[in-house]
């Protein structure tokens, strides 16, 4: 769909604009009126909501809202609300708003998360200036802001687990920075700009632009957790507050994959990249992103190291799509970064809902808990279901799609590859269910008065387990028609 009407709007920056002064408006809540906080908190997050809501019938229809401000030369600021860009903000603004709901229930009556607000909205306002960013100077701006944002929030506990798991994280930011700074430098010196929109930039291949193609590669593959650089995440995970964890698992790791997607089909050119093979460098660590997280997720007993290592096989589906170079993978990789958003964020609130309540964080600790409590459970089945690939959940339409784009490309034995990878991840999700509902033969070894659910909680679990099949189930799935516009504006 070509998007030649071109409108000068101040509507991208606002969006990126409002959560961040949410994060001061919270601040002076908390100095001054602390009744105010929660609902700064949800205003911060839900305007821009509604702003992005409000562009989108015009963005689809051929409009492109943009903004140039001519600061930080040569490059400048850019920012763009385009389809590629309106699919990840409207995802990004929507999961946000929710996990902000849910962080208020995981946090009340508790002193400690005052703190944790503060930084959540300027990390998420950091993920929203990545998603409408016109030119890769500006991504890499928002990209590290958003970062180092959330360093905080991985440490925030004050543990020496949490500190460690932070300053790991911290470490691996750096190296993403500098690496993401050379390979834009070299790549700007080669093709005078930066900005996305204009085709591949680069259509022939040098030992230096190879060089700075590997920069984004390990820039977005530490963000994205493509193995080998994937070890900050794990710990991050499993030691971060749970809010935290489902904020990295659904928005944070969705702008690495952004920043490859964009790197792969407005800076370099695909045909180049495929005629000189630059794209096999991908392919292979996404296949083997998909096994070795599988299998790791097999010896993980902690919950949230579990699904850690499961998003490690995930994100390896989304960098798969985008490697193959073919219009059915890309739109396969791009709904799927919308269903494991979904997936993802609903079993690390399930889970926090699990910690909150019972203290328990350990898989083998949780027999019989579904008794206790079935709604949080249900949605965690749902979620588990959908991460395999049962049809009609999201992830089914992701990987069927990616099926169709490794037969485009020739590559069947990667449909098989899909195929095992299914039967992997049910064998690691399924007991989990299982054991929660069936595992305690004997109610007497469980409490058996159910947990009382507090809506703040538990209504984000049941709006992000609905959406794993709501869109699938709809008259027009309007996620997969929009991920077929974005895919078609490149092929």
């Amino acid at each position: 769909m070509p998007q030649n009407d071109q409108i000068i709007s101040i509507i991208p920056i606002m969006i990126v604009l409002i959560p961040m002064l949410g994060a001061a408006g919270a601040a002076l809540a908390d100095r001054y009126r602390p009744n105010w906080r929660n609902y700064v908190v949800i205003a911060a997050t839900a305007i821009p909501f509604f702003i992005a809501a409000m562009v989108t019938p015009s963005v689809i229809a051929g409009a492109r809202y943009y903004l140039f401000l001519d600061i930080l030369p040569p490059a400048g600021m850019e920012f763009r609300i385009d389809l590629l860009s309106l699919f990840m903000i409207l995802l990004f603004v929507a999961l946000s708003t929710v996990l902000a709901i849910y962080s208020l229930g995981y946090y009340r009556d508790r002193e400690d998360g005052r703190n944790f607000f503060y930084f959540y909205l300027l990390a998420i306002g950091g993920s929203y200036g990545v998603a409408l960013s016109g030119n890769m100077m500006t991504f890499f701006l928002f990209f590290e802001f958003m970062s180092l944002m959330f360093f905080p929030l991985v440490s925030y506990k004050s543990t020496p687990e949490a500190q460690a798991a932070g300053l790991k994280f911290l470490f691996m930011t750096i190296i993403s920075g500098i690496a993401l700074f050379w390979a834009i430098v070299v790549t700007y010196n080669a093709a005078g700009t930066v900005s996305f929109g204009h085709g591949g930039l680069i259509n022939e291949g040098t030992p230096v632009l190879l060089v700075a193609f590997c920069g984004f590669l390990i820039s977005f593959g530490i963000k994205s957790a493509m193995l080998p650089l994937h070890f900050w995440m794990p710990d991050a995970y499993a030691f971060a507050p749970t809010p935290a964890a489902a904020l990295s698992s659904a928005i944070m790791l969705k702008t690495g994959v952004l920043g490859l997607i964009r790197v792969f089909y407005d800076l370099f050119s695909p045909t180049m990249l495929q005629e000189i093979g630059w794209n096999n460098i991908l392919l292979a660590f996404s296949l083997v992103s998909i096994v070795y997280g599988s299998i790791c997720a097999f010896a993980q007993n902690d919950l949230n190291r579990r699904l850690a290592y499961s998003g490690i096989a995930q994100v390896g589906y989304m960098l798969l799509g985008i490697a193959l170079l073919t219009e059915q993978a890309l739109v396969g990789s791009i709904y799927h970064i919308m269903a494991h958003a979904f997936m993802k964020g609903c079993m690390f609130m399930c889970s926090g809902i699990i910690f909150v309540n019972t203290g328990k964080t350990k898989i083998s600790e949780m027999k019989g808990i579904g008794l206790q409590m079935p709604v949080t459970m249900l949605a965690f089945t749902i979620a588990a279901v959908s991460a395999v690939g049962v049809p009609p959940l999201n992830v089914f339409v992701s990987k069927w799609h990616l099926g169709l784009g490794a037969y485009e490309a020739e590559m069947p034995a990667i449909i098989l590859l899909l195929l095992l990878s299914s039967l992997l991840n049910a064998s690691y999700y399924f007991p989990i269910p299982i054991n929660a509902f069936f595992g305690c033969r004997e109610l007497q070894n469980i409490e058996r008065q159910r947990l009382r659910l507090q809506p703040l909680r538990i209504v984000p679990v049941i709006l992000f387990a609905s959406a794993a099949f709501v869109f699938t189930l709809a008259p027009v799935n309007w996620p997969l028609s929009l991920a077929r516009a974005v895919a078609q504006i490149y092929f």
